[in-house]
């Protein structure tokens, strides 16, 4: 993303997405079990979080997984992928699960492939401060959910 953008009105934009989105009025308007925010902690520090919300295609979206950097490839996105993926068997059984994430975001891409995301798309996204940039939408099936909610591996990656 442009350093204009990073550096500029992206903290506050996400402050105020991030409010509006966490609000109780927000939370009654989307309706039971249709989102989820897991969040991992130590002690009272965040050290990363999920969150998920039905779409009305029926799939489920993996809209944001945010491990802190210096607590990457400890574990806490694995987990925090499980327990959601845990979440989505129980309460949309059977739904396939997707993200986008930059084309160039080779650290992530590579975690969701080996955690057996797919990669079903790609398109440019506009952003609203007037950039355009390759995103990848990666899937999970339905049998790649349940296998990754019951034992947080890869359904490819289990032994026979």
């Amino acid at each position: 993303m442009p350093a204009t953008y990073l550096n500029g009105p992206l903290q506050e934009a996400r402050r105020v997405f991030w409010t509006t989105r966490l609000s109780w009025s927000t939370l009654e308007f989307v309706g039971e079990n249709s989102v989820l925010l897991l969040v991992a902690v130590e002690g009272i520090a965040l050290q990363g979080f999920v969150y998920l919300c039905l779409q009305p295609d029926g799939r489920v979206l993996l809209e944001n997984l945010h491990v802190l950097p210096t607590r990457k490839r400890s574990g806490i996105g694995r987990q925090l992928m499980r327990h959601a993926f845990t979440w989505a068997v129980a309460h949309h059984s059977g739904k396939a699960i997707y993200l986008e994430v930059l084309r160039d975001n080779a650290p992530a891409i590579g975690f969701y492939e080996r955690s057996g995301g797919q990669a079903t798309r790609e398109f440019m996204e506009r952003f609203p401060a007037g950039f355009e940039l390759p995103v990848v939408e990666y899937t999970w099936s339905p049998d790649a959910v349940q296998a990754l909610a019951h034992t947080g591996v890869a359904p490819d990656l289990l032994a026979p």
